[in-house]
């Protein structure tokens, strides 16, 4: 038996230490180059990234209103007054629970307009920021700062990170914020014309304007938290964001030129190569929020004005969209067709106007 024994124990012994076939090794995996977002966040407040966090990322308008009252788009007024840009929490507080939070520019740009006035707006102490991105021209606002960097002016350079503020709650509004609901309103958009000054003289005559050019009928606002969330998940394109919005209605505008197709010509339906007559006129989508998506020239001799000096024709109408977003009052519903509002033909002569040019 114990010769049996020792057999086997020789035998284990002998399998335990004999060579095995080495292993393929595993080679690290190179991780891929991450891409640079071409926007930071304006506060330390990134809890949006996080799936059922918005409520610590948005500032509701008040008590018991739900988070999406802080948000973008049609969520005001049981949903008939649109909030263009988004409401970001405050996150640190002093000890007289007033927020502290630095606010910080979302990517490099220059200061295009301060306003330190709080009377003078309803979102108080403000500063726009002017950007270059993809061609196109674009910018932030950052409004209801307590206090504006000192030193910061209008036309200097600044990168993306740097210090322009600390995120408060100034307003000329009747009700003040309070300090719990101490917020950044952010926003993230396009200026319509260059020549608004001009453009606000001939439409509100007598009108007082306190802000130039960055007047805030002159901005139009995309969804800011939207934008951050695709920016942060990976390769985000700016002008595809745009030309991607869902369209509300298509106009025909009937005037050779527009600015905005030269400040935005990555928007423009480029004309076939052989096409060599001049432009009469231009079919332009509108997102619900009057933002030009997509322009194509006209060419056609036809397309002369309509009799009676017509420049604005509507050409059709998304009703899913338009019940999607009930704050859009660019167009209505008239018996059994579309036709422009007010509002709707005002920001279509804003985006037609050429003022001295």
């Amino acid at each position: 038996m114990w010769p049996r024994l020792w057999l086997v124990f020789l035998t284990v012994a002998i399998g335990c230490g004999r060579p095995t076939e080495p292993s393929t090794p595993v080679l690290p995996v190179r991780p891929l180059p991450a891409t640079k977002p071409k926007f930071l966040f304006p506060t330390e407040n990134r809890t949006l990234l996080r799936s059922g966090e918005e409520i610590n990322f948005f500032a509701p308008t008040g008590p018991g209103r739900p988070w999406s009252s802080g948000a973008f788009g049609c969520v005001r007024n049981t949903r008939t007054r649109i909030h263009e840009g988004i409401d970001i929490r405050a996150l640190h507080r002093d000890e007289q629970n007033e927020p502290t939070d630095l606010v910080r520019a979302v990517r490099d740009g220059v200061v295009t307009y301060i306003n330190p006035n709080v009377s003078a707006s309803n979102y108080g102490k403000y500063i726009v920021l002017r950007h270059a991105i993809e061609g196109l021209q674009a910018y932030s606002l950052y409004a209801h700062l307590s206090k504006i960097r000192e030193g910061l002016k209008v036309d200097q350079s600044v990168t993306g990170g740097d210090t322009l503020g600390v995120l408060g709650r100034t307003t000329n509004t009747r009700d003040a914020i309070s300090k719990d609901r101490a917020h950044l309103h952010f926003e993230i958009g396009l200026q319509i014309n260059t020549q608004f000054d001009s453009w606000f003289n001939h439409w509100y005559r007598g009108g007082k304007n306190h802000h130039g050019a960055w007047n805030g009928i002159n901005l139009l606002g995309l969804d800011a938290a939207d934008i951050l969330q695709q920016d942060t998940a990976g390769s985000f394109n700016f002008t595809s964001h745009i030309s991607k919005q869902p369209l509300l209605c298509r106009v025909r505008i009937h005037q050779a030129q527009l600015e905005w197709a030269e400040r935005f010509p990555g928007l423009v339906i480029q004309a076939a190569k052989n096409e060599t007559l001049p432009v009469k006129a231009w079919e332009v989508d509108l997102n619900f929020n009057a933002i030009p998506i997509r322009l194509k020239p006209l060419f056609e001799e036809g397309l002369k004005k309509k009799a009676g000096g017509v420049r604005f024709e509507l050409l059709e109408v998304n009703e899913d969209v338009r019940r999607e977003h009930p704050c859009s009052s660019l167009v209505f519903k008239k018996g059994a067709r579309w036709v422009l509002t007010t509002k709707g033909l005002r920001a279509l002569d804003l985006l037609a106007w050429r003022g001295d040019k």
